[in-house]
């Protein structure tokens, strides 16, 4: 347990019932907008490699990476060695 969840253990002790129902209410609603967050940054990011899927980008049977590399190089900073 960290000593932050400590100090609300301590704080929450000292609270009458009541209080502790409001504050369970405000985890509670807070855990669920955690889990509805994290839901919709997964389904954004599974949308979009669904999309980059649907490109069906390829490459030509003769691409040479390592051609390309130089040859991109040599074009930004004159010549490689």
């Amino acid at each position: 347990m960290t000593i932050i969840q400590e100090q609300a253990i301590q704080l929450i002790q000292q609270l009458p019932d009541d209080k502790i129902q409001a504050i369970i209410t405000l985890a509670t609603d807070e855990i669920k907008l955690m889990r509805l967050e994290k839901s919709e940054k997964l389904s954004k990011k599974k949308k979009a490699i669904r999309m980059l899927e649907n490109l069906n980008l390829k490459l030509p049977d003769d691409f040479n990476a390592d051609y390309e590399l130089e040859k991109a190089l040599e074009e930004k900073y004159g010549f490689v060695n």
